[in-house]
């Protein structure tokens, strides 16, 4: 790519960040962030990534490569060290994730969209798909199952829950002015998480999965 095509892109994702993180994924127009980005062709957007699902992507995409990295060195060190609790489940899960909170090339704002995307009913991009796609994530789900309820993998998801609450914390977090230290706010996270993992199935729970099943 052209340096100056290289720069225009990196500048339409910046501002990009920043509009809908503030605003919102559907509430700002792609004229906005191009105006945003200092860039007077008007199809310089379209040019680049098509349409918003398309820059929702690329934003996206800055981000989890390092996330995916981090989060795979993560598992490794799990294999590697034989102890499989759930706690160092929930740790590797949260803490890439919470990292970008320190990140200032827009890793709070890429909390904040995730965390829309994640909310959304009708999102314009597929968080499943983008987001939880990833292969650390995808070793993450399988390296877990063994240590959770059977019930809890399925048919409550417990996985998809603590990932979904996690994006919903981090992005408050996001959203808050930044602190010096982040890393209490992580930890205790990271045990709300592994909690919600090892949550125990209650009888009430397993009754009413029971009439549900028995329709």
């Amino acid at each position: 790519m052209p340096r100056n095509a290289e720069t225009t892109r990196t500048q339409l994702i910046r501002a990009a960040e920043r509009l809908l993180a503030e605003r919102g994924v559907d509430a700002v127009s792609l004229r906005e962030i191009n105006r945003e980005a200092d860039q007077r062709n008007a199809t310089a957007l379209q040019y680049h990534f098509q349409d918003r699902p398309g820059l929702i992507r690329a934003i996206l995409r800055k981000h989890e490569a390092g996330i995916d990295a981090r989060r795979t060195n993560l598992l490794d060190e799990i294999e590697a060290g034989g102890s499989r609790s759930l706690h160092r489940f929930a740790f590797a899960l949260v803490l890439p994730e919470a990292e970008k909170l320190s990140d200032r090339d827009g890793g709070r704002a890429y909390l904040r969209i995730v965390a829309q995307l994640v909310n959304s009913s009708q999102p314009p991009v597929d968080p499943i798909e983008e987001v939880y796609a990833s292969e650390s994530l995808k070793r993450w789900r399988d390296l877990v199952q063994p240590e959770m309820s059977p019930v809890a993998v399925y048919p409550l998801h417990s996985r998809f829950t603590a990932l979904r609450i996690m994006f919903v914390e981090l992005a408050r977090r996001a959203e808050m002015t930044r602190r010096k230290d982040d890393r209490l706010f992580a930890s205790h996270l990271v045990d709300m998480i592994a909690a919600i993992l090892g949550a125990p199935i209650s009888g009430e729970t397993e009754r009413l999965l029971g009439e549900r099943t028995g329709r």
